[in-house]
């Protein structure tokens, strides 16, 4: 179990630093956006899609990160009044739930990236499957990461401090 919670961990900071590295892409793409537009006259060309592109795998592998931390966006009206046993069932429950999605998206995104192998885009030409490989890996990093943290619900280890639900 330590094995694999280490490779969860190791997988999820390989998307923290992608999603660093590809919100720092963004942020220098908007500036010379709005530098070259308003100063220079004209836009340079491509900088909305690679910011746009960009943006799509910052939200995939973000997803991805918040699942392991479970700070996803959540009604916590009914986790917070339950206790002990009721409330491990209920978080393994909503960690099914995001296991059974996730793998839908993994499946359809699989579908979607090779459909969309020779499509180019507009601007940059390059692959759209590119672009829409963020699903599947997005998704793959979600089903990793809500197993990992329903294994530790039922797994006691002595590396995890008792996860919140």
């Amino acid at each position: 179990m330590k094995v694999f919670n280490k490779c969860c961990d190791i997988l999820n900071k390989i998307y923290a630093y992608a999603g660093v590295a590809l919100l720092a892409v963004i942020s220098i793409a908007c500036i010379l956006q709005v530098f070259s537009r308003y100063v220079m006259g004209h836009a340079i060309q491509g900088t909305e899609e690679i910011s746009r592109y960009c943006f799509i795998w910052l939200g995939f592998l973000g997803s991805s990160v918040c699942v392991q931390k479970w700070s996803n966006a959540q009604v916590s009206f009914l986790n917070d009044t339950l206790k002990g046993d009721a409330k491990k069932w209920h978080s393994a429950f909503l960690n099914i739930c995001v296991i059974i999605c996730a793998s839908v998206l993994l499946y359809q995104g699989m579908k979607c990236v090779g459909i969309t192998g020779k499509q180019k885009s507009s601007m940059l030409r390059i692959p759209m499957s590119y672009v829409y490989a963020a699903i599947p890996v997005g998704a793959f990093g979600m089903i990793v990461s809500a197993l990992q943290r329903l294994l530790n619900l039922f797994i006691k280890t002595d590396d995890r401090k008792e996860e919140k639900a």
